[in-house]
C-alpha cells in the first residue's frame, strides 16, 4: 500500500493542480474583469449615476475632447475652438453608446466601460481598448438638467426635447491631403467597410480600431501613427503605404499587400502576416512579436523586433 501510494500521489497532486488551473482561468473571464485587466466594469446605472449632468475629458489617441453629457442624453463637445460638435449618449446592455452628428462618421458607437483609478478605459465590442476619459463635476456651458439622472433612468435615445444650451457647430474641415481612396469589396456588407473607412479620415483620423477594411485601396496612404489595432485588413492594398509607427496589433493582414510600405516602429505584435507581401518593407524596429508570419512573401526580419 505504502508503494502504491508513493506512485499514485504526484499524478493526483497534478490533477489537483490541473483543476485548481482550470477554475483560476474561468474567474478571470467574469464580466467584471477587463479585457486587459484595466479595472472595474462599470454597469449601466452607474455610468447614468457619474456622467449626468458632468463633464467628461476623453484622450483618444493624441486626440482629447470636452464633452458636456447632459442628464437628458445630449451631449456637447469641444476639442479646439473651431471643432465643436453635438449628439446623444445612453446606456445600453451596461454599455455606453455615443452618436455625435459628424464624428464618427455619424453613427452610434457603443463600449464597454472600465474603471482603473480616475481613469475610465473605453472598450470596443471585438475587445480593442479605443479611448478612455476622466470626469470633472459638473457642467460649464449649461444648468443641470432636472428629473433625468435623479429619477436613475436610462437617456432616451430618442428624445427630441432639450434644456441643454443651443449648439452651433463651427467644424471647419481641414484639406486631406491623402490620396483618393477606392475600395474593393470581398464581404458579404461592404457598407461596414465603406463606414468604417470614413472613419479614418472623419473625425478623430487615423483612429480606427477593430475597424473593418477588408479589400480596401490604401495604396500610398498616409497613415503614420494610425490605430489600426485588431482591424480587418485582410486583402487590403497597402502598398508604399506610410504606417511608421502605426498600432497595427492584433490586426489581421492576410493576403494583404504591404510591399514598399513603410512600418518602421510599427507595433504588429500578435498581427496576421499570413501569406501577406513585404517584399522591400521597411521593418526597423517593427514589433512583430507573436505574429503569424506563415507564407509571408518577402519578409526581412533582420531589423524587426521578435
Amino acid at each position: 500500500m505504502n508503494t502504491q501510494f508513493r506512485y499514485y500521489f504526484p499524478l493526483l497532486t497534478m490533477l489537483l493542480f490541473l483543476i485548481a488551473g482550470c477554475g483560476t482561468k474561468e474567474a478571470g473571464n467574469a464580466p467584471d474583469t477587463a479585457p486587459a485587466g484595466d479595472g472595474t466594469r462599470i454597469t449601466g446605472a452607474q455610468l447614468i449615476e457619474i456622467l449626468s449632468d458632468n463633464t467628461i475629458t476623453m484622450h483618444e489617441y493624441g486626440d482629447t475632447a470636452t464633452i458636456e453629457m447632459y442628464g437628458n442624453g445630449k451631449m456637447y463637445a469641444v476639442k479646439s475652438k473651431t471643432e465643436k460638435n453635438d449628439g446623444v449618449w445612453s446606456t445600453d446592455n451596461d454599455r455606453l453608446c455615443l452618436k455625435f452628428k459628424r464624428w464618427g462618421f455619424g453613427d452610434e458607437i457603443c463600449y464597454d466601460v472600465f474603471r482603473k483609478g480616475e481613469e475610465y478605459n473605453l472598450y470596443t465590442a471585438s475587445g480593442i481598448k479605443s479611448s478612455y476619459f476622466t470626469i470633472t463635476q459638473g457642467l460649464k456651458r449649461g444648468q443641470p438638467v432636472k428629473n433625468a439622472a435623479s429619477a436613475k433612468k436610462q437617456p432616451n435615445k430618442r428624445s427630441s426635447a432639450t434644456t441643454s444650451p443651443d449648439v452651433v457647430v463651427e467644424e471647419q474641415v481641414a484639406p486631406v491631403s491623402t490620396p483618393t481612396i477606392q475600395e474593393t469589396y470581398q464581404t458579404s456588407n461592404p457598407q461596414t467597410a465603406s463606414r468604417d473607412l470614413g472613419m479614418i479620415y472623419r473625425g478623430m483620423s487615423q483612429n480606427c480600431p477593430g475597424c473593418n477594411l477588408q479589400g480596401a485601396n490604401l495604396a500610398e496612404a498616409s497613415l503614420m501613427r494610425a490605430n489600426l489595432a485588431g482591424a480587418n485588413l485582410t486583402n487590403a492594398n497597402l502598398g508604399k503605404a506610410n504606417l511608421k509607427w502605426a498600432n497595427l496589433k492584433g490586426a489581421n493582414l492576410s493576403s494583404a499587400d504591404l510591399s514598399g510600405a513603410n512600418l518602421a516602429g510599427a507595433d504588429l505584435a500578435g498581427a496576421n502576416l499570413e501569406r501577406a507581401d513585404l517584399t522591400g518593407a521597411n521593418l526597423e524596429q517593427t514589433n512583430l512579436r507573436g505574429a503569424t508570419i506563415e507564407g509571408a512573401i518577402g519578409l526581412d526580419l533582420k531589423k524587426a523586433i521578435r
